[in-house]
């Protein structure tokens, strides 16, 4: 995930809100101010899976065996890629 697409989503989620509230009511700040934490806390997640993701890969590169394995196989550990954010 790039900072570009995290934004996009972000301001999708607004923009969402914007539309479907009252922009005269009282709670319509509430609603976009909750709509934008809950936003921000969806893609904190993806960076947590994503950070847990490369963490598991460096450990597997630390398991390896220096005497049986190449850097080959450390660079095909570290390409593997999971789901896409």
């Amino acid at each position: 995930m790039n900072k570009d697409q995290a934004y996009h989503q972000i301001a999708l989620a607004c923009l969402k809100t914007l539309r479907n509230t009252n922009a005269s009511s009282s709670d319509a700040v509430t609603e976009l101010y909750d709509t934008i934490d809950a936003a921000f806390q969806q893609q904190f997640a993806l960076l947590l899976a994503e950070l847990e993701e490369n963490r598991d890969r460096l450990n597997r590169i630390c398991e390896l065996d220096p005497n049986t394995c190449t850097l080959a196989d450390a660079q095909a550990i570290a390409e593997i890629r999971g789901t896409a954010h």
